[in-house]
């Protein structure tokens, strides 16, 4: 009988699955857990520069079309002219 416990208590505390190997593999677990919030956070930022820079692009390309009578090549522009006179 004692040696059927000592084997079970070998097995728990050393074998596969032993309290060892479960505490290693939680603290695998938490690092990588910090790894993926890092992670997060940078794709968090990139997708926010990319966002302000799609952002800025519109806004610069509005600026010139607005200012300076930007066109592309395959667009009309109409002028319209305003007059106080009936």
């Amino acid at each position: 009988m004692l040696l059927i416990i000592l084997c079970l208590q070998y097995r728990l505390w050393v074998g596969e699955g032993s309290f060892a190997q479960v505490f290693a593999i939680e603290q695998e677990i938490a690092v990588q857990q910090a790894k993926n919030k890092e992670l997060l956070l940078r794709n968090e930022k990139l997708y926010a520069e990319v966002l302000e820079l799609r952002e800025a692009q519109s806004a610069i390309e509005e600026s010139a079309r607005n200012q300076l009578g930007m066109i592309y090549p395959d667009e009309r522009f109409f002028w319209l002219i305003e007059s106080d006179q009936p």
